[in-house]
């Protein structure tokens, strides 16, 4: 018996070192991998599936799914035309350059998100749907439910940097799914290769609709929390699969797992016919479509958009008058403060990174070298030097944090006038990530951000 215990022994000691030899390929906190078939719903890849993940630029799928529903519903055509406001053509790369005041019709808005990843033409079509590109995320998010996407929640239209959106693989699949049930007169936009606007040709950030048989879709992403993101579909005979691969470390590594997980996935269903034989042994919630009740409710919803948009014009004159005080306005009843709202803080934090060259946000394609404790929390951008000291000194009692390096840090306008940006300084990344979201549960509006030197590939 004794020679049969030490053999246990050493069998299980090299299961363990295999083990941790292959721990590396996956040891990253960012990935997770899903991989399911589109008409039966059924799984057949998972790694970390219902862990919560930044989607980054996969957030323009739903920002397409809510297009598309516009379209369905007869809101809107193809020709239709979509006004840029000056805030949608303030947003940083990746951007078409569109020019305040202009117009831009739905189709290109499609071929542009799609391909180009757009994220000015985000922000045309969330302001053209719903007013704004806060309240057009707060819809985001309640699609999202609706669909089943139960740990998926949006603050942009584009997915740029930001600390509160968060989705995962699984949820990702399921909107992947849902855009190929819901919308197959539009899918084909998915599998564009390119796409030509102003005279420039751009391709696509997909590699796979290119280097795979049968893929024809659907969006990659990027940013420096996510990683390098993917949901494909493809097709092999009678079989559509979705894949999703989250938290790569390059474009080329996440290209190669997604095609290693496909290739996997279509192998055993060639095995084993029946896997998959049932059609809709899943069915996919019903879907919502746009009815006269939408329209109502929409409506209804005038009186506040309109109370939000009298929000930010006073938010804006006290930060465009540094010499005056947050003030108090009867037909809000509340003190405006500049770091009021998400909306508001996220709408300054783009206007002040398009002032400074865009340090603050990522594109696909870029690299960047970081500091280890060079990140930063933001609580907001505000008219004063003295108003920017006070809530900070507020935020560090509030959310204990009155042991970490503060600074009140100076940003000049182009109209002459300055913004005082309120920050906690020197954390690494997870000590800011952790901030954060501290702040974030005692009601105290941030995000992280880290002083990056860009170099484009």
């Amino acid at each position: 018996m004794g020679w049969v215990f030490r053999c246990v022994i050493i069998l299980g000691a090299m299961l363990t070192l295999a083990g941790i030899s292959s721990a590396p390929a996956h040891a990253n906190s960012k990935y997770a991998a899903y991989v399911i078939h589109a008409d039966t719903g059924d799984v057949l890849f998972d790694r970390y599936s219902t862990a919560r993940r930044y989607p980054a630029s996969l957030t323009k799928m739903m920002t397409l799914y809510l297009l598309f529903e516009e379209l369905d519903a007869g809101e809107l055509t193809l020709q239709s035309k979509l006004k840029v406001s000056a805030r949608a053509a303030g947003q940083p790369p990746s951007k078409l350059g569109l020019k305040a005041g202009s117009t831009i019709s739905v189709e290109t808005a499609i071929e542009a998100l799609v391909v180009k990843s757009a994220n000015d033409v985000a922000a045309v079509v969330a302001e053209h749907i719903s007013g704004s590109e806060w309240r057009f995320a707060k819809k985001m998010t309640a699609k999202a439910r609706a669909l089943g996407m139960s740990r998926t929640r949006f603050r942009n239209a584009s997915g740029l940097p930001n600390s509160k959106p968060v989705t995962t693989a699984r949820d990702m699949a399921v909107l992947g799914q849902r855009v190929v049930q819901d919308f197959p007169q539009y899918y084909h936009y998915f599998s564009a290769k390119s796409f030509t606007w102003g005279g420039r040709t751009y391709a696509s950030h997909n590699r796979l609709v290119n280097t795979y048989s049968g893929a024809d879709g659907i969006k990659t992403g990027y940013t420096r929390r996510s990683g390098f993101n993917l949901v494909t579909t493809a097709v092999k005979g009678d079989n559509r699969l979705i894949g999703v691969v989250l938290g790569g470390r390059t474009s080329r590594s996440r290209d190669r797992h997604m095609r290693d997980i496909l290739n996997k996935a279509f192998a055993s269903i060639k095995r084993k016919p029946t896997l998959v034989a049932a059609l809709y042994r899943k069915k996919p919630a019903p879907r919502i479509k746009p009815t006269l009740l939408a329209k109502l409710e929409r409506d209804a919803n005038d009186a506040a958009a309109k109370k939000d948009q009298l929000r930010r014009e006073i938010m804006t004159a006290a930060l465009v008058q540094p010499s005056i005080a947050p003030p108090v306005d009867d037909r809000l009843g509340v003190l405006i403060a500049a770091a009021d709202t998400d909306d508001f803080n996220e709408f300054e934090r783009t206007r002040i990174a398009a002032l400074d060259g865009g340090a603050e946000f990522v594109g696909e394609g870029d690299r960047q070298y970081v500091n280890e404790f060079s990140w930063t929390v933001q609580i907001g951008a505000y008219s004063t030097k003295q108003l920017a000291q006070e809530e900070l000194e507020a935020a560090a009692i509030k959310g204990g944090l009155t042991n970490r390096t503060r600074a009140v840090i100076p940003a000049p306008r182009a109209d002459g006038t300055t913004l005082y940006r309120a920050r906690f300084m020197n954390l690494s990344e997870i000590e800011a990530a952790t901030a954060c979201a501290g702040l974030d549960d005692k009601g105290v509006s941030c995000f992280v951000a880290a002083d990056v030197e860009l170099v484009a590939q």
